[in-house]
């Protein structure tokens, strides 16, 4: 089923109505379409968008979410402004911080966004369902032949993490992030499972 950014955004609006805090996170495997879905939808909400590399960053690949939920979620669901730079950054001298303005829903993209850890954080969770070679070939497309070594740890470990948590279990919207459908990347997704009843 296609749907567009829109009539998403409009029903996630109506759901975060009137509660404060909304948190939308955006969950699948790498190289499995997130950033781009994630980046779709955050633009028909106008709302900001972190992604969970800036805060894995030279820190762990999946045990970042104290982080996310102290210094991002927490502040973020209390109304306040963040403007974040993780310990890595600074030791590694990346520049910059993690910034998310104040909003009435804010998007957290990245592998397990929707993890058992943040569940009682998160507000909606969507996972992109992507056939496991699909985003395998995507992956090292992106990475280049310097990111090829990297790309099999990581997918060792992301695979593992996968068996242990199936996030999709408890998805409310569930989206092919790779349909035979031509469709409109920047306005346009194809959906595989309704949205669930309810706030």
């Amino acid at each position: 089923m296609m749907r567009t950014f829109e009539s998403l955004a409009a029903e996630i609006g109506e759901r975060a109505r009137g509660r404060g805090g909304f948190v939308v996170a955006v969950d699948g495997r790498s190289g499995g379409g997130k950033t781009t879905f994630a980046t779709g939808l955050a633009q028909a909400l106008g709302a900001p968008l972190v992604h969970t590399d800036d805060v894995a960053w030279h820190h762990s690949f999946f045990n970042w979410w104290p982080l996310m939920i102290e210094h991002i979620l927490v502040p973020f669901k209390q109304g306040k402004a963040v403007d974040w730079t993780p310990e890595a950054w600074t030791a590694k001298g990346r520049g910059g911080s993690i910034t998310v303005p104040i909003s009435p829903v804010l998007i957290v993209e990245g592998v397990s966004a929707s993890r058992r850890e943040l569940l009682e954080h998160i507000s909606f969770a969507v996972w992109i369902e992507t056939d496991a070679a699909v985003a395998e070939r995507r992956g090292l497309e992106r990475d280049g032949p310097e990111g090829r070594d990297f790309w099999f740890v990581w997918q060792a470990a992301e695979d593992l993490f996968h068996t242990a948590d199936k996030p999709w279990e408890r998805a409310d919207l569930i989206v092919d992030g790779a349909p035979e459908a031509p469709l409109e990347p920047d306005t346009e997704f194809a959906q595989l499972k309704p949205l669930e009843s309810g706030a």
